[in-house]
């Protein structure tokens, strides 16, 4: 059945149209069969309480200042009916492990997770097979708790993933978001972070995109409170005509007095067909803030490459190892083996 999302994951500021950088619209689109039930396994629940809301006119979304859309969450609230909750109340001594195995079906989420005061726990989301996914996780970090979340979208070709995650941290909590996006040759992806006062959040983005595949990205981190602390890093590599847009922004609202933020975009170039575009941008209303902002694109260093060659390897090992290099720093804060071992065959796969 083809369906159309349009005016999806808007940039908070307009520039010019015909840049084509405003917003995303997905038009007739064929999405898969709705499936009732999904393949989804969860590894290592600890202490964790799992229960479900009905979706009703009163059910509250976080607040977020740059949301997915209307056309999409009007489709989320017209075919799923239930909102999973999901509530950590004590420390997880390992990491939970969410997979979700699409077989050429749609699968609709909305997710409501809850990290209680004082907590620290870990949580893997990992997407594989071939289909339509499209969700809303909200993630609640009260005062004073720890959160990594980790999203791996593996999903592969003749696949669309449309997901929007907004996270409240309230003061003194810390919550660390990192979004891998290896598979889809349609990939939509909206992130918002609302700090209060004291709270810390970071935004860590991967990508692997070629041939013609989409991929647009809108993160944003909200200080609205004194003293708290941002952090987006983003690397990406682009083959073939894959298509990018990255939107970034830091925005120090009035009264997040000594807050700071800083954002950074990292590309890697494979081809001369690629079509890369990224807007990093501060906005401000408070004058006793920190704010940076940047964003670079490049081949691959020729006299790195050169001396990789000179000690044995093929042109093909090489950019390989160049590549993987890059993503290192961003696998390390993946505290579960297997799933890097999975990424690193991914990439090995995919390149060139």
């Amino acid at each position: 059945m083809a369906n159309t999302l349009k005016k999806i994951n808007e940039s908070p500021v307009s520039t010019y149209r015909w840049l084509g950088v405003n917003e995303c619209n997905i038009e007739n689109r064929d999405f898969y069969e709705k499936k009732s039930q999904i393949h989804r396994s969860i590894k290592d629940k600890g202490n964790v309480v799992f229960s479900e809301e009905l979706l009703g006119v009163e059910t509250q979304i976080l607040p977020s200042q740059i949301p997915m859309g209307e056309s999409f969450r009007s489709y989320i609230n017209d075919n799923t009916n239930k909102v999973q909750v999901i509530n950590i109340k004590e420390d997880t001594k390992e990491p939970m492990v969410f997979e979700y195995n699409l077989d050429k079906e749609t699968y609709i989420e909305r997710e409501k997770f809850i990290l209680e005061e004082g907590v620290n726990g870990t949580f893997l989301f990992v997407q594989k097979g071939v289909g339509t996914h499209l969700g809303i996780r909200e993630i609640h970090a009260k005062p004073g708790s720890i959160g990594k979340i980790i999203k791996v979208n593996f999903l592969e070709k003749d696949s669309l993933d449309v997901f929007e995650t907004i996270v409240k941290a309230e003061k003194g909590s810390k919550i660390e978001i990192i979004h891998i996006n290896l598979g889809s040759d349609v990939t939509v992806d909206n992130l918002n972070i609302h700090l209060e006062e004291e709270a810390e959040g970071s935004i860590t983005g991967m990508y692997l995109a070629g041939n013609k595949d989409q991929l647009d990205m809108n993160y944003y981190l909200e200080h609205v409170g004194k003293n708290s602390s941002g952090d987006i890093d983003v690397k990406g590599v682009l083959d073939g005509e894959a298509q990018k847009i990255f939107r970034g922004t830091i925005d120090f609202k009035k009264g997040a007095k000594k807050a700071n933020g800083r954002e950074h975009e990292e590309v890697m170039l494979l081809s001369d067909k690629v079509r890369n575009r990224a807007i990093p941008l501060i906005l401000c209303t408070e004058d006793d803030v920190y704010g940076e902002h940047s964003a670079s694109c490049g081949r691959i260093d020729e006299d790195k490459l050169f001396y990789l060659m000179s000690r044995g390897l093929s042109l093909e090992e090489s950019k390989k190892m160049m590549i993987e290099g890059n993503f290192n720093p961003i696998l390390d804060k993946i505290a579960h083996q297997s799933i890097v071992d999975e990424i690193k065959s991914v990439i090995q796969r995919r390149v060139l």
